[in-house]
């Protein structure tokens, strides 16, 4: 096959396979604002932005639902790129109930929204003020672990025949070793627990998948407690 043609068919294939998840995708006229834009302060509340990183922690009160993230800078398909340096953190706002069994620590994510106004906290000891993005969709990237593995094999001396042949009566392909050698390789594990949604409107779940599934529940509103018949009586009573 020609090289150049063979060249050609790689970039269109992972061309394709570094396709954004529909639930981050803008505008193509709208302009984006980066997390340094924030920082520096050249980027107004309000503006447009795709960010993401590695979940921090995740807070649920009666004002709001919040997940800080630790901030990564993003691959062409949305996913955080963990081996670049992380300059700071952020805070995403939810309008939703956020559980920290699926949105747990160290889980991956990408969010896309409006940029808010700064929120201070703390991280540690440190006041620290996070930039902060209120978010109108998710993905929760899946889980993918590298295990490294070494294991001692060994191949018979005798052989005969080019490539593929006959070892002591079995098939073999011929390799570059012979004789006892140490085999070491990587195996990568997916997970395949990848999560999406639009906050506030229908999500889609999975991968993108044609099933709609409900978007994140609503934050239990605080309610004024309930007056027993019995307490009732007494207020009444007192009243008198």
């Amino acid at each position: 096959m020609n090289v150049r043609l063979l060249s050609v068919l790689c970039v269109l294939v992972l061309s394709a396979c570094a396709s954004l998840p529909p639930i981050l995708e803008t505008a193509k006229e709208q302009p984006l604002v980066t997390y340094e834009d924030v920082v520096m302060t050249t980027a107004a509340p309000g503006s447009m932005a795709r960010w993401g990183g590695v979940i921090a922690q995740v807070e649920n009160n009666a004002q709001a639902s919040i997940i800080e993230v630790v901030h990564y800078p993003l691959k062409s398909d949305g996913r955080p790129n963990l081996r670049k340096a992380s300059i700071g953190r952020f805070k995403v706002l939810i309008d939703g109930f956020i559980d920290p069994l699926v949105f747990k620590q160290e889980r991956v994510v990408s969010v896309v929204g409006t940029i808010g106004e700064p929120i201070e906290g703390m991280v540690s000891e440190q006041v620290y003020i996070y930039p902060s993005i209120i978010a109108t969709g998710y993905y929760l990237w899946e889980d993918i672990q590298d295990f490294e593995y070494s294991q001692v094999q060994i191949t018979p001396f005798f052989r005969f025949g080019h490539h593929f042949g006959f070892d002591l009566g079995f098939p073999f392909y011929r390799t570059r070793y012979h004789g006892v050698y140490n085999d070491r390789g990587r195996i990568r594990v997916r997970s395949n627990n990848t999560q999406s949604g639009s906050v506030g409107q229908t999500a889609n779940g999975g991968d993108g998948a044609n099933s709609n599934t409900p978007a994140l529940p609503p934050r239990n509103e605080p309610r004024p407690p309930a007056i027993s018949q019995h307490a009732e009586s007494n207020v009444k009573y007192s009243e008198k």
